[in-house]
């Protein structure tokens, strides 16, 4: 054991503020006044997560407002006044701009307190968390280019299926048309001598040769039905198009309104592939449906997991070549201050030992070449930590499954150990 004596030659520790300086975290002391936090004091790197110079703002106050980025000005304001009103501590998470239009993603673990002569004062720690959102976002980055590669091959097949009659139809129209004009050309020729010569004249004569008027009769009504294929196909092919254009949209991964049933439709063309030879997909998606305050990217995540699970479920009963399809069902509603989504299916349901187990990571009941083990803990993920709502289901043995996801519409400070909890970026 080492004596007193000997842990005196131990190096002492670095004295707090060089610590924090190493830890690219910032403890401060401002004031709230006029609308606006004023720091007069830290520990800590800010001017270096600033971008300005020390000797720029040594000995003075920082109007803090100023430094954050002009789009989440408002958002930090209002979540402020809140915990003003109620006071204690709370988090927040929002964009700094640095002098050289850099953004710097912090949060903000703050206290507020109320002085007698009324003075709010606000003590709080900054954490740059710029590193670990760059990081996050190249993680789901990489994990939808995952699940986009893992699609890509049946989207092929989607998109061949259509352009390939829509090539033979208009290959079809192409022939069919030259023998149009070619008739037509014939029938003119005809006309033009019959006026001109006897009734038994050689252009009367080939006029008795042109084509039946049978011929006529199947262009005509095989024409029209090749050109509403042709129609039919490019839809098809531009709902594809659509859809995985809109799942490319990974860039700006932020909380905005968005369209839930859009993108359940979306996603459903996405998988469609994977669902078509083992289930029927029946949908009842609220009209009314509002707008919800979340990051779409991440809910087409949980959906294309969600109904990629069910189309397994459903193919371990009928098998990949049954004559029969399971039926997977798809819903949404509102309910109070939240939207309802469910996606169930026809499939055994989950053993009570799986159910148990089914949100540990690697845990798959798959095989290799299907699960990962990851997706169900990534859909909870996004719903109740990322979106603050709750994820159920209801599995009976031989009867299927019921997944139901619950969103608020708003997302709206919660009242727990941290009263402010907000994050605008997803």
């Amino acid at each position: 054991m080492q004596t007193i004596r000997e842990l005196d030659v131990i190096p002492a520790m670095t004295s707090l503020p060089g610590l924090l300086t190493r830890l690219s975290q910032i403890l401060y002391s401002a004031v709230w006044t006029d609308q606006s936090l004023w720091i007069s004091d830290w520990l800590g790197p800010l001017e270096s997560l600033m971008d300005v110079p020390r000797s720029e703002s040594k000995g003075l106050s920082i109007r803090w407002i100023d430094q954050i980025h002009p789009r989440d000005r408002a958002h930090y304001l209002s979540t402020m006044n809140d915990l003003i009103r109620s006071g204690g501590e709370g988090k927040l998470e929002y964009r700094l701009l640095t002098r050289s239009e850099q953004e710097r993603f912090v949060q903000d673990h703050l206290c507020v307190e109320r002085s007698p002569d009324g003075t709010i004062r606000v003590e709080g720690l900054l954490v740059d968390q710029t590193d670990m959102i760059q990081t996050r976002k190249r993680l789901d980055r990489t994990r939808l280019l995952q699940s986009m590669g893992q699609l890509a091959a049946g989207i092929v097949h989607e998109i061949n299926t259509p352009i390939q009659f829509i090539g033979d139809n208009l290959q079809f129209l192409g022939e069919s048309f030259e023998q149009i004009l070619d008739l037509m050309k014939r029938y003119r020729r005809t006309a033009e001598e019959a006026a001109s010569r006897s009734a038994g004249s050689p252009a009367t004569h080939q006029a008795v040769q042109a084509p039946d008027p049978s011929d006529f009769d199947f262009l005509q009504q095989e024409i029209p039905l090749a050109i509403r294929q042709s129609v039919d196909g490019i839809r098809h092919v531009t709902a594809i198009v659509t859809a995985m254009r809109d799942f490319s949209h990974i860039d700006e991964r932020r909380m905005a309104p968005s369209d839930v049933n859009k993108a359940i439709k979306s996603t459903l063309i996405i998988v469609h592939h994977q669902l078509k030879y083992l289930a029927e997909v029946e949908t009842d998606l609220d009209p009314d449906l509002p707008m919800v305050m979340c990051c779409i990217d991440d809910l087409n995540q949980v959906f294309i997991n969600l109904l990629i699970n069910a189309a397994h479920a459903v193919g371990d009963v009928v098998g990949e070549h049954g004559t029969q399809k399971g039926i997977i069902r798809v819903a949404t509603r509102r309910d109070d201050a939240s939207i309802v989504i469910t996606i169930a299916d026809t499939g055994a349901g989950i053993p009570e030992e799986v159910q148990k187990r089914m949100f540990e990571p690697f845990f798959t009941t798959k095989g290799h070449d299907k699960g990962t083990g990851q997706g169900l803990l990534y859909v909870k993920t996004i719903v109740v930590d990322k979106h603050h709502g709750t994820l159920t289901w209801d599995s009976k043995p031989g009867r299927g499954t019921t997944f139901i996801v619950r969103i608020p519409i708003e997302q709206k400070t919660r009242k727990t150990d941290e009263p402010v909890q907000t994050n605008p970026v997803c």
